[in-house]
């Protein structure tokens, strides 16, 4: 079993998880990404879908390549396979944007509401502040069902120089939601190409 060496670092990978839904979230709210100009020139739900999850998600990977660096260089964590802990953050970091880009595109600003309402949720059923074991039966099953578990334990694997085995049994969970919500995207985007109105073709008034 992965062991941590202090309070804060027992936490780090918790606050590390947190912080790239976080980014994410705020990142989206700046970006729109999914603006109804893009969709209108570009056509392409592919195009445009990938587009908006990959420019959050790499100006995310260098968000976390910078929390990696606080964390190990300048907290002094120990930090057991800095190089697949920072692959794991750069992939939690990839799911997360590709879950609150399909949110969007499905729902819009009801959509950013529910981002912010998995976050809280998040914050309670990841398992990264306390043993998820005592949560009620609700929440508990909520563990198992979102993205931020898997972050927060495949984080700590590798951190804590932990199993291998389960650090890739998360990966391959963050990779198939990011799938999902990448699948998601585009279908969301399709939909909205499909619809488009005299109305979208006003770039002054459209974000």
């Amino acid at each position: 079993m992965a062991s941590a060496g202090s309070y804060g670092a027992g936490l780090a990978p918790f606050f590390l998880s947190l912080a790239a839904w976080i980014g994410m979230y705020a990142l989206m709210l700046i970006l729109r990404p999914l603006s109804r100009r893009a969709i209108t020139a570009l056509r392409s739900p592919v195009r445009v879908g990938l587009a908006a999850w990959l420019i959050p998600t790499l100006i995310g990977a260098a968000q976390m390549a910078a929390l990696l660096a606080v964390v190990g260089l300048g907290l002094g964590f120990s930090i057991a396979h800095p190089a697949l802990m920072l692959g794991m953050m750069v992939l939690a970091v990839a799911t997360f944007a590709a879950i609150i880009v399909a949110l969007n595109a499905w729902l819009g600003s009801v959509g950013q509401f529910l981002g912010l309402v998995l976050m809280v949720l998040q914050l309670v059923t990841a398992g990264g502040t306390f043993p998820w074991q005592t949560l009620p039966a609700p929440l508990a099953a909520l563990h198992h069902a979102l993205p931020m578990t898997y972050a927060v334990d495949g984080i700590r694997q590798l951190m804590y120089g932990g199993s291998m085995a389960a650090a890739a049994a998360d990966a391959l969970v963050l990779a198939a939601f990011a799938a999902a919500a990448l699948a998601l995207v585009v279908l969301g985007v399709a939909r909205m190409v499909d619809h488009r109105t005299l109305r979208d073709l006003q770039p002054s008034l459209i974000g």
